[in-house]
């Protein structure tokens, strides 16, 4: 094999360890029985959501995951694959794939999540399927804020509705000391 030749399927093997470190996840998946007109459909609606689909070879995969370290990827690449980068919410990339494998035909499996990477560790694909149902990061972050806010709110309750006792108590009083002052 020629230097060139080398150097070419080495800078393809950076660029998926590149596309690899920089999503906040990356779903292997598995696309046996899909036409170039669905996969460019596919293409589009990743593309709304901040993800890439891109097709590798499976050479190319393997030394790239073995570089980083992710060997149990490795087992998955059997047939055609392609990865998904999410490089913006980690859940958008395995939901579009998941969505879309409820659309049309469901007897024909055309696209199966195989395994993933979710912030540095390896996932399964059914605990990627798992992971396309949870709500986008900001929606998470949203519960989590209020869940974190409730005892708070319901401590600024509690002390409003003993303030404002306090407040009818005395008023009581104050009646009391007027009436019994005239």
């Amino acid at each position: 094999m020629s230097e060139k030749a080398i150097a070419a399927k080495q800078e393809v093997v950076n660029e998926i360890k590149e596309k690899i470190e920089n999503a906040q996840s990356v779903t292997l998946v598995g696309f046996d029985r899909m036409d170039v007109k669905e996969i460019t459909d596919l293409r589009n609606k990743f593309r709304e959501k901040n993800a890439e689909y891109k097709v590798y070879k499976n050479t190319m995969m393997r030394f790239a995951f073995q570089e980083l370290g992710y060997e149990e990827l490795i087992d998955e690449l059997k047939g055609s694959n392609a990865l998904i980068f999410s490089n913006e919410d980690l859940v958008n990339g395995p939901k579009v794939a998941v969505d879309y494998t409820k659309e049309g035909d469901e007897e024909k499996e055309k696209l199966v999540l195989k395994a993933g990477v979710v912030e540095g560790n390896f996932q399964t694909g059914e605990q990627m399927m798992a992971i396309a149902t949870l709500p986008p990061t900001e929606a998470l972050h949203s519960m989590l804020a209020n869940v974190l806010q409730a005892p708070i709110r319901r401590l600024a309750g509690d002390l409003n509705n003993t303030v404002s006792k306090i407040a009818i108590a005395l008023d009581a009083v104050r009646e009391k000391k007027e009436q019994a002052g005239e």
